[in-house]
C-alpha cells in the first residue's frame, strides 16, 4: 500500500516537473510571426518594407518586435527617429533566425513533397554552370539512385554552410572553403568567341585582330583578357577596356548580340557554336587562374547520400576532363584539397 502511494506520489511529482520544464520552455520560444517580423526588418533594416513584405501594418511589424527583444530581454535594433540598425546582439541573432527559418521552410516542402518519405539534398551552384553542366546531367544521377530528390538553387558568391541549410556547392576558384571539405572537378579553359560577323568573312582572327574588337569582361575573371595576350605574346594592349558583365549568361549573350569578344569555355556555349550564333576567332586557349570546385560541410562527411552524390559528381566531372582532353583541351590537374583561406567570389 504504502509503496503504491509511493509510487503515485513520484507519478505526480514528476507531472508537475514536466509541466514546469515545458511552460518555460514555452515561454521562452519566441512565435514564428515574431521572428518573421524581425527577419524581414532587420534584411531591409527598414520596419516599413518588412511590413510591405509581409502584408502587415507598420505598427504590427513594430510590436512584434518590440514582443520578441521583451521576450529576449535584449535590444535588436538601435532606434533613430525612423531609422533602424541592428544592435550586435541583433546582427548575430539574424543571421541565427535566417537559418532556422530556411530550415523550417525546407523541411516543410519536403514533408508536402514526399510526405515524409526519401531523401532531399540541397545544392547551391553557379546560374550558368548548374543549368549548362549539372542539370542535364542529374538524369544519371536519379537513374542510379532512387528516392533522392535534389534541389539546385543558383548562388554567385560563397556563403558560410553553418548560415544556411545547404549540403553542397559547385563553385570557381579555388580549393579553400572554410568549414568545408572540397573535391577538384575540372579547369576551366578559355576561348575567344563572338559574333560569326566578327570574322568579316576570315577563317578565324590573329591575336592582334582579336584584341581590336571590344573586350567584354567577367567581373568574376578580371585577368582573363590579360593573361590570354601573355600566352599570345602581346603586349602593350589596354585589357581592362570593355564592358563587364557579372554572370556568364550575361557575357554569352553579350557575345552572341555582337558587342565584341569575349573569353568562354566550350561547355558553356555548345548549343551557340552549334547554332552559329557565336564562332570561336581564335583557336589560342589559356587555362582560368581558378578551377571549378564541389564543397560540402565538413560535420556532413558521413551523409550517405550526401557522399553517394559527391561520389556520381566525381565520376561525370571526371568523365568530362577526358573528353575535354581527348577533344585537345589541357589537361586537367586532378586534385582533391581542403579548405584553408578566405572567403573570395566564386
Amino acid at each position: 500500500m504504502l509503496g503504491a502511494l509511493y509510487a503515485s506520489h513520484q507519478t505526480i511529482y514528476s507531472g508537475h516537473i514536466l509541466s514546469f520544464w515545458n511552460e518555460r520552455m514555452r515561454r521562452r520560444l519566441p512565435s514564428i510571426g515574431a521572428l518573421m517580423a524581425f527577419e524581414a526588418a532587420a534584411r531591409h533594416l527598414s520596419v516599413t518594407r518588412a511590413a510591405e513584405e509581409l502584408a502587415l501594418t507598420e505598427s504590427a511589424v513594430s510590436r512584434q518586435i518590440s514582443l520578441l527583444e521583451e521576450q529576449l530581454g535584449v535590444k535588436l535594433f538601435h532606434r533613430i527617429k525612423k531609422r533602424i540598425s541592428l544592435t550586435q546582439a541583433g546582427l548575430m541573432y539574424s543571421t541565427r533566425v535566417v537559418q532556422t527559418i530556411e530550415r523550417i521552410e525546407r523541411d516543410t516542402l519536403e514533408v508536402m513533397g514526399h510526405e515524409g518519405e526519401g531523401s532531399v539534398l540541397e545544392v547551391a551552384a553557379l546560374p550558368t554552370v548548374g543549368s549548362q553542366w549539372l542539370v542535364p546531367r542529374l538524369v544519371s544521377f536519379y537513374a542510379g539512385l532512387e528516392g533522392v530528390t535534389v534541389h539546385v538553387s543558383a548562388r554567385s558568391t560563397r556563403f558560410f554552410f553553418s548560415e544556411s541549410a545547404l549540403d553542397g556547392a559547385l563553385y570557381f576558384g579555388g580549393p579553400d572553403w572554410p568549414g568545408a571539405h572540397t573535391d577538384y572537378l575540372f579547369d576551366e579553359i578559355l576561348l575567344p568567341v563572338g559574333s560569326p560577323a566578327l570574322l568579316e568573312g576570315a577563317a578565324s582572327l590573329s591575336p592582334q585582330a582579336v584584341v581590336r574588337r571590344r573586350l567584354l569582361h567577367l567581373m568574376t575573371r578580371p585577368d582573363a583578357w590579360r593573361r590570354w595576350c601573355a600566352t599570345a605574346g602581346l603586349s602593350g594592349v589596354n585589357v581592362l577596356r570593355g564592358p563587364r558583365f557579372e554572370v556568364q549568361s550575361m557575357l554569352i549573350s553579350a557575345a552572341c548580340a555582337g558587342l565584341g569578344v569575349a573569353l568562354l569555355p566550350r561547355f558553356l556555349i555548345a548549343d551557340q557554336l552549334r547554332s552559329g550564333k557565336l564562332k570561336v576567332l581564335s583557336d589560342l586557349p589559356v587555362r582560368s587562374e581558378g578551377a571549378y570546385y564541389f564543397a560540402y560541410p565538413v560535420e556532413k562527411a558521413a551523409d550517405p547520400v550526401l557522399m553517394a552524390f559527391r561520389s556520381w559528381l566525381q565520376q561525370e566531372s571526371g568523365a568530362f576532363r577526358r573528353r575535354a582532353t581527348a577533344g585537345g583541351a589541357p589537361a586537367d590537374r586532378g586534385r582533391s584539397r581542403r579548405p584553408g583561406q578566405a572567403l573570395q567570389e566564386a
